[in-house]
């Protein structure tokens, strides 16, 4: 098992991946902490692993996966970890990880529920959104390469390795997007307070749900190329849910309508 040891080029490579215009030009993202950088190596989508010299039986089981893939492990000390670390808790593990770039047409291919995320900027709304994205069976989440919170550590490490399966296509303009997915055969459905109730529209067909930014819902331009706007029932005191929760419960109800109708 090949080690490289804690040299210049280390911090430096440390320095270069704290900054988010070098990852996203070479389409790097991290995984941080052990259950997420094991997700992230079982699917083989780790470039390089920096790990703290340890003798934790589960740690070394994941380093010897990585060796078997050719993956370069870089031991570090605990400093330079808290240097490269985006969360406050690493586990003293990251994984170097290079961004699927799937296309838009393969996903269509593939199936018919896709997810959109207008503008959404919160880490933990989109890693939680992930990861129900994966257990509902969407086939691809589109989010916009400006205003949206990038695909980082704490997307990955709560989204507990969801990134690494459900596919992300990061599009210029939704409004566009909306368009060429309706020529396409899909319906567009936007999640918004002022819509029909949820459980009144038809989510069986080729599917997009489009759910908005936090505390500004959609885009006043994305909700007008939308087929329909569907909204959530509030019966209580509070008068909205945050992003990921619409985004689970419109999702589940697509996946109920869907088993109910036998597709």
């Amino acid at each position: 098992m090949e080690v490289t040891g804690l040299q210049n080029p280390v911090v430096k490579a440390a320095a270069e991946l704290k900054q988010k215009k070098y990852r996203t030009q070479n389409g790097l993202y991290l995984a941080e902490g052990l259950r997420t950088a094991e997700e992230a190596v079982a699917y083989k989508a780790v470039e390089t692993l920096f790990y703290v010299a340890t003798d934790d039986e589960r740690t070394m089981h994941l380093l010897e996966d990585a060796a078997a893939q050719n993956i370069k492990l870089v031991c570090v000390s605990e400093n330079v970890m808290k240097k490269i670390a985006d969360t406050e808790t690493p586990q003293g593990i990251i994984a170097v990880c290079k961004m699927r770039q799937p296309k838009l047409e393969n996903l269509l291919a593939s199936g018919k529920m896709l997810l959109v995320l207008d503008r959404v900027g919160d880490p933990g709304n989109i890693g939680t959104m992930l990861r129900t994205a994966d257990a509902a069976g969407v086939h691809g989440v589109l989010m916009p390469k400006r205003r949206s919170c990038p695909l980082n550590a704490v997307v990955a490490k709560i989204s507990a390795g969801a990134v690494e399966y459900v596919p992300v296509v990061q599009i210029g303009n939704i409004a566009q997007a909306i368009e060429d997915l309706q020529k396409r055969g899909c319906w567009v459905i936007g999640a918004d307070m002022d819509g029909d109730d949820h459980y009144t529209v038809n989510m069986t067909g080729p599917l997009v749900l489009v759910i908005g930014a936090e505390g500004k819902g959609l885009g006043r331009l994305v909700k007008q190329k939308c087929d329909t706007i569907a909204s959530i029932p509030m019966g209580g005191g509070v008068s909205s849910l945050n992003a990921s929760a619409a985004g689970a419960i419109l999702m589940y109800e697509a996946v109920r309508q869907r088993r109910m109708a036998g597709k």
